[in-house]
């Protein structure tokens, strides 16, 4: 990497007349294209190869660091996401849910089942995350009085979520992970407005944690947590569903019992939509994977 970078800056660099101005013009902004090249390679390199790339950057006249400054500023969200979405052989849609399955979805009985039950969002039946007895569903199993055994833990949160682009994003084993947000991920994109906004969940049915790497969110908010019964996992996420797309539609929600979330007025939790009254229906896509192996993706739609 050394030598054929010390060629490459005495090409760009040279040794020619100052008279040239239109020479020093094109060989400043190849030093700062150069730069921008160095500062990507000297990711993991030794801490004198880093310092030689700072010298090099104060090296600069202001003129050509302002350069740099404005392409590292625009180097951001909307750079195309690493993978792609693997093929689908299978059409096992019903009700408000768009559901396609890999091959894989054949080999998972459990994954097909509970995909066949999950039901439409109902915002306006979870107020509260499913990790509580929800009174508005009162088929959503209680044991011991608070204990919800068909349930998501609510884990550690996020946000602002993955503001270095492109980012990766963590599963870990028998978890969930909520992102709300614009995303890239596998080639999918969602872009929200002022009326929609988007909504990825991933649920890693594997006992072994994943890493999808390379992917890209603006900024936008996550959750992750266990969710508790594999085999019922309808439940977990129809309240995960629906809950999240209350808090976006600034529907009432409630963090906790008697601790209001969103009453519904202005001021909307998480200003998602970037609008004060929430989203007007919020895009969800739902990847359930085993690790890196794609098994089905679901999508729908929230709307009050």
């Amino acid at each position: 990497m050394g030598p054929i970078l010390g060629i490459i800056l005495v090409i760009v660099l040279g040794t020619g007349s100052t008279k040239l101005h239109w020479r020093c013009k094109v060989r400043r902004l190849l030093v700062v294209l150069v730069v921008v090249l160095v500062s990507v390679a000297l990711i993991g390199c030794t801490v004198e190869q880093q310092r030689a790339g700072a010298e090099l950057y104060m090296s600069l006249d202001p003129t050509q660091q302002a350069l740099l400054a404005s392409l590292e500023t625009n180097i951001g969200f909307g750079a195309t996401s690493t993978g792609s979405m693997p093929e689908f052989v299978k059409d096992v849609s019903h009700d408000a849910w768009s559901i396609e399955g890999t091959e894989r979805l054949g080999e998972n009985p459990v994954v097909a089942g509970w995909l066949s039950r999950l039901r439409d969002p109902a915002p306006e039946l979870w107020k509260v995350f499913p990790n509580v007895p929800n009174p508005d569903v009162p088929e959503f199993r209680v044991l011991n009085g608070d204990e919800v055994p068909d349930g998501m833990e609510y884990g550690t949160y996020d946000s602002p979520y993955c503001s270095s682009h492109p980012c990766d994003i963590p599963v870990g084993a028998w978890e969930y992970r909520y992102i709300s947000g614009d995303y890239n991920f596998l080639g999918t994109e969602c872009k929200g407005d002022k009326s929609t906004g988007c909504m990825l969940v991933l649920i890693n049915v594997m006992d072994e944690s994943y890493t999808w790497r390379n992917q890209d969110v603006d900024n936008g908010f996550t959750l992750r947590g266990r969710y508790w019964n594999g085999d019922t996992l309808e439940w977990g996420i129809w309240g995960l569903v629906s809950h999240g797309g209350a808090n976006m539609l600034n529907m009432e929600t409630f963090a906790r019992e008697g601790e209001v979330l969103n009453a519904g007025a202005p001021g909307n939790s998480g200003a998602n939509c970037g609008n004060p009254l929430g989203c007007e229906s919020v895009d969800v896509t739902l990847v359930v994977h085993a690790g890196d192996a794609i098994i089905a993706v679901a999508k729908t739609t929230v709307t009050k």
